[in-house]
């Protein structure tokens, strides 16, 4: 049997393999030799302070605005099976609620991650939940608890086109807690943020069941309702 120590020696080495054998490219340009380049990175924008307030939220946090390379990164992540995009866009969540003084005022105590659910069947017509993958990855960089008890269970039709009013209509009631215990202090992750409806209506499940202290992470907020 292999022994702890081997395990990520042999990972290493067999990602390094990989790469030599499929380069790796940019998620949000094409280049070859980085799941995120350096110049995608740098090109993020930083979303309007007062799109993030939204209800049952003590406070969201966004990496950056949804357009250009970003949306096209995750774009990929979601929909393109290019899961090793969870890597570099969970570290761009994490560089995001690190800057965040506010996330730091609030995060008195460390925080349980809770991606946002997929209903079952979109789960096995995807083959993943990229949320869950976001949250393995925060959780694997900063040492917090990741909790899975938020369930999705009703199949609701795709958020995008949708007007707002359209959105929270469609997941209302949508989730529901599964787990042991409403977490202290929950965190949710997800990839974009458009108008909040899904996010509010996780955080509106949790504090009707007793949860104190809810904020939300995602990777991009966007600026056109529509998307």
């Amino acid at each position: 049997m292999l022994t702890d120590t081997r395990r990520p020696t042999i990972r290493k080495a067999w990602g390094l393999l990989l790469d030599l054998v499929y380069p790796p490219r940019c998620g949000g340009c094409d280049e070859r030799g980085t799941t995120f380049c350096s110049v995608c990175k740098a090109s993020i924008q930083p979303p309007d302070p007062d799109a993030l307030q939204l209800n049952q939220l003590n406070m969201l946090v966004c990496a950056g605005v949804f357009e250009g390379p970003l949306r096209s990164a995750i774009h990929n992540f979601k929909y393109n099976s290019d899961t090793p995009l969870a890597i570099p866009l969970a570290q761009l969540l994490s560089d995001a609620l690190a800057q965040s003084e506010r996330f730091a005022d609030v995060a008195e105590v460390e925080p349980t991650l809770l991606p946002v659910p997929l209903h079952s069947a979109r789960l096995r017509a995807r083959g993943y939940n990229q949320s869950e993958l976001l949250a393995r990855e925060l959780s694997r960089m900063t040492g917090w608890r990741l909790e899975k008890g938020l369930h999705r269970v009703k199949n609701t039709r795709s958020q995008v086109g949708l007007s707002v009013e359209a959105r929270g209509e469609n997941v209302s009631s949508a989730f529901a807690w599964a787990g042991k215990e409403i977490p202290a202090f929950a965190l949710l992750v997800d990839d974009v943020c458009t108008t909040g409806a899904t996010i509010t209506e996780c955080a509106a499940t949790l504090r009707a069941l007793g949860g104190t202290r809810v904020c939300a992470v995602t990777v991009a907020k966007a600026v056109d309702d529509r998307r």
